[in-house]
């Protein structure tokens, strides 16, 4: 029997996935099937019969009405299927602003850059508490305006962007393409790092495994693992 984690991210979220899967659940087999909608197809034709385990990573931002279509459906797809079980997490990029060392990592103490983000930092605080305490369109609404954010936005495109802003210009940089490096490499392995990189792991590296598992720890990982028996 085999265990198999399949989800919809491609580029960097299938890259964080498979990063972390490697150091958390080594045997696993972590494979991405490109889009919500062929995720969904592939877990129809899981047999219940089949011997395998299946976790499946669906992005959650159920404001935006495509992910949630294919939420609903999936639901109903593994209703019957015993040995298929989803991992609810709002995307990706969510994990990495819910980590609570988030900030500590990507800037210094005495860091200009994050003098120069302060407001994006403030933002990330208010969003994950909105995400976490399941807070409705109002307050969403509410969010947007005080930050000036297009109402069209949905909240899984305000994380890929947010987390884009506070990390950009550092090694932990991330976007839809690619992962930031420095979430996933031993200290200090960035192949591109400048002599004036300086983040908050300078004076404490840590290796690529120990960033995983405080990424784990200290995110919203952790509790959704959790519930999903894992």
């Amino acid at each position: 029997m085999s265990t198999y984690v399949w989800c919809e991210d491609s580029s960097s979220g299938y890259f964080f996935w498979k990063n972390l899967f490697s150091v958390l659940y080594n045997e696993f087999v972590v494979e991405s099937k490109k889009s919500n909608s062929n995720l969904c197809n592939e877990v129809s034709k899981i047999s219940q019969t089949d011997e395998n385990r299946y976790y499946i990573l669906l992005d959650n931002a159920i404001d935006n009405p495509e992910v949630l279509r294919e939420v609903i459906r999936l639901k109903k797809i593994i209703k019957e299927k015993e040995n298929v079980t989803i991992i609810k997490i709002h995307s990706f990029e969510f994990v990495l602003l819910s980590f609570k060392m988030l900030e500590d990592w990507v800037f210094a103490e005495v860091d200009e850059l994050k003098d120069k983000r302060t407001d994006l930092l403030y933002l990330k605080d208010v969003f994950v508490k909105i995400i976490l305490d399941g807070g409705d369109v109002g307050e969403l609404s509410e969010m947007k305006n005080l930050f000036n954010i297009d109402e069209m936005i949905n909240t899984e495109q305000l994380a890929s962007k947010l987390l884009y802003k506070i990390t950009r210009n550092t090694g932990f940089e991330t976007n839809k393409g690619k992962l930031g490096d420095c979430f996933v490499v031993d200290c200090c392995d960035w192949n591109f790092r400048e002599s004036d990189d300086i983040c908050g792991l300078d004076d404490h590296r840590i290796s690529a495994k120990e960033k995983i598992e405080n990424i784990f720890e200290y995110s919203v990982l952790k509790h959704s693992f959790t519930k999903a028996g894992l």
